[in-house]
């Protein structure tokens, strides 16, 4: 597993690879992150540069360790080192880098992703650490380049957890390196996104590839916010002509919540598509989409014209100055879209006691109540005090949650009320509801560290059940115990270390009940 050193830094006149340089993000792009073999069935990469794929992101990038050499991980597709290093040494992703941008594909380098431990404590840092990324995968001549003399298009900031210092300043730099550099993010959907919001307000992004999974704003969802995003894109954003990309699960696999099958892909997109900002279909990843098949399927759809304005993006000149990132709270904004032509991502308006409905036993919302359809008429039954209705992840039921905005609207579904984020000066989490039925519930929880420190191999979380009609039964990958009305988890990280962790609930519930959320000083974390 170890090769000899390999000094192109020493070769001042190296040959560059000419065929790299992209002037601008893809339109109505298909978008796939590509190197964790999230399938277990990934080919090396230049198998996936066919007419379906535009742009392809090499994941990942995963500990920082400024001023010396990253790590980075690509599963099966590179596992041998420069001699005497870590630094994994990938001649073949090299030579399939260019290989691929010979067909015009645009490759990408992820920063950060769910596992590994990375962040900045100052702008300084992260100045220093473009600089690096310059050197070793952009024009620069470093002593250790893992792709050899292939230059990737670009890089995108998939920040899990460690904070928002430094990834503006991150992001001007390496532009100022390379004017043709191109910069994209992968942000949750919540808005702001907790890590990225200082970035993506301050940085000149290209392009960000919105998560819209694991959370309770998935596309299958009654709180689906594209039109947020599109509203940050024209009105918020350092540049106004970013392109917004709809982020899913390429399979059931890819993801604890927010997979969509093929047909409810096409109903998200022919709801967002007017929007000026939609820049296409992104999805993790590679191996699960083309196992899958969305990925063919999909790219017929946009590239045929199932997408927005086809022009490209160009990075916008603003004079700014340097400006020092500060940690993102997790309340929503409240935002409206500026062009009233826009389609409405969710519909919006409540039921009514007593007004007609159907099917029997169906749920819906109405603000700081619930309905459920009992012969024929929506009978309300209150959420309880300062909880707000919320639809589930998978669109067919409703639960009670705290909200970022008031509970006594029937606009649950809007931009400007969310489910409240759990958040300590440790680590900010979401609890979404996927599903509920007449007896049982699974809900995802979705927790990231906000400082550099990462998560252990072993996680301790408390949950105070607040209602006596539901109950938790069991963890993925850990083991609960009960005391009272408190479960206590231990739940095992997949990633040993990680910045981001996520896993799924399951519970019980009486019949004619909603699940009910915790409050916020309800759901802690002890590591």
């Amino acid at each position: 597993m170890v090769q000899a050193k390999y000094l192109l830094g020493l070769a001042a006149t190296m040959a560059l690879s000419a065929c790299q340089v992209q002037a601008a993000f893809p339109s109505n792009a298909l978008v796939n992150y590509w190197g964790q073999n999230s399938a277990g069935t990934q080919k090396n990469l230049a198998s996936y540069c066919d007419d379906s794929t535009d742009v392809l992101v090499l994941s990942f990038l995963m500990v920082f360790n400024v001023g010396g050499l990253p790590t980075l991980n690509f599963a099966n597709a590179c596992e041998t080192t420069f001699d005497g290093t870590t630094l994994l040494n990938c001649p073949q992703i090299g030579a399939d880098i260019k290989t691929c941008q010979a067909k015009g594909k645009t490759i990408l380098l992820s920063l950060g992703g769910a596992s590994g431990a990375y962040g900045f404590s100052s702008d300084s840092q992260a100045t220093t650490f473009a600089n690096t990324l310059y050197g070793m995968f952009g024009k620069g001549t470093a002593q250790y380049r893992p792709f050899g003399d292939a230059v990737v298009d670009g890089y995108d900031f998939d920040i899990e957890g460690g904070g928002s210092t430094g990834y503006a300043t991150l992001a001007k730099t390496l532009k100022s390196l390379d004017s043709s550099t191109l910069i994209t993010g992968a942000p949750q959907c919540p808005f702001p996104d907790a890590m990225m919001g200082d970035a993506l307000n301050n940085g000149p992004f290209d392009a960000v590839f919105v998560q819209f999974y694991n959370n309770y704003c998935s596309a299958t969802g009654g709180s689906f916010n594209f039109a947020t995003w599109d509203n940050w894109a024209k009105t918020q954003s350092y540049n106004k002509n970013v392109k917004v990309l709809l982020g899913l699960p390429g399979s059931p696999s890819a993801a604890s919540s927010g997979y969509a099958d093929f047909s409810q892909i096409q109903t998200a997109v022919n709801s967002i598509k007017q929007y000026s900002s939609f820049g296409g279909v992104m999805f993790w990843d590679a191996s699960q989409s083309y196992a899958s098949g969305l990925s063919q399927q999909v790219a017929s759809l946009i590239h045929s014209g199932g997408g927005g304005n086809t022009q490209t993006t160009t990075t916008t000149t603003q004079a700014s100055t340097t400006t020092q990132a500060s940690t993102t709270t997790s309340s929503a904004t409240k935002t409206t879209t500026t062009t009233s032509s826009s389609p409405t991502s969710t519909p919006t308006g409540c039921v009514t006691n007593g007004s007609p409905c159907s099917p029997e036993g169906k749920y819906a919302c109405a603000g700081g109540s619930f309905g459920i359809c009992d012969h024929g008429a929506w009978v309300l039954q209150s959420c309880g005090n300062g909880l707000t209705c919320f639809t589930t992840t998978d669109g067919a039921s409703v639960y009670c949650a705290q909200s970022t905005g008031s509970s006594n609207t029937c606009s649950v579904q809007s931009a400007a009320v969310a489910p409240l984020a759990y958040s300590n000066s440790l680590v900010q989490t979401q609890l979404s509801v996927v599903n509920s039925t007449s007896d049982s519930w699974t809900a995802t929880v979705n927790a990231r560290r906000t400082t550099t420190k990462p998560f252990g191999s072993k996680v301790v979380v408390n949950f105070k059940v607040p209602s006596s009609n539901m109950t938790i039964d069991s963890v993925s990958n850990g083991k609960i115990s009960k005391s009272g009305s408190t479960v206590s988890m231990q739940v095992n990280n997949p990633h040993k270390k990680s910045m981001d962790l996520v896993f799924t609930l399951h519970g019980s519930i009486a019949e004619g009940s909603v699940f009910i959320a915790p409050t916020s000083n309800n759901l802690q974390f002890q590591s």
